[in-house]
């Protein structure tokens, strides 16, 4: 009888333990924002990327701001590029084509097979330049952050 109260004792701490191990299990990881800047001809941008760890990988969270002060016929937008797996892929921000503030934000997932990094670049064209193809990297036209 007493070995039988024994197991159960036993098995009973062992769950409380395990759930305890449970509760108290970290959260995905989010690093501390780190800050970022870059001009481009007429333009500066600005701005904060955040990496938060999720199953799979990572993504990169990134917020901040184009500005032009006076324009100079030119058109500016940030170009997130991750190069994962065989063909990277990229995506463009919204173009700001005349002076003002543009607000800008992105959410690129970085898978954890095949990520080589992810890039962010202020980017100046022409008005009615066609983007790039979306596994195109940061160009000539490009200001790496």
């Amino acid at each position: 009888m007493s070995r039988l109260w024994n197991s159960r004792r036993i098995g009973a701490g062992l769950a409380v333990l395990m759930s305890a191990a449970a509760v108290s299990a970290p959260s995905p990881a989010m690093a501390a924002p780190a800050g970022w800047s870059v001009v481009n001809g007429a333009a500066a941008a600005s701005g904060t990327t955040t990496y938060r760890s999720v199953a799979g990988g990572r993504y990169a969270d990134v917020a901040g701001e184009i500005s032009v002060g006076a324009s100079d016929g030119q058109c500016y937008y940030l170009r997130y590029y991750v190069a994962a797996d065989l063909l990277g892929q990229g995506a463009n921000s919204a173009r700001l084509c005349d002076q003002g503030v543009l607000p800008v934000e992105s959410h690129a997932f970085l898978p954890l097979l095949g990520t080589r990094g992810f890039r962010i670049g202020l980017c100046r064209v022409a008005p009615g330049t066609p983007e790039e193809a979306s596994i195109a990297d940061l160009g000539a036209h490009c200001v790496r952050v």
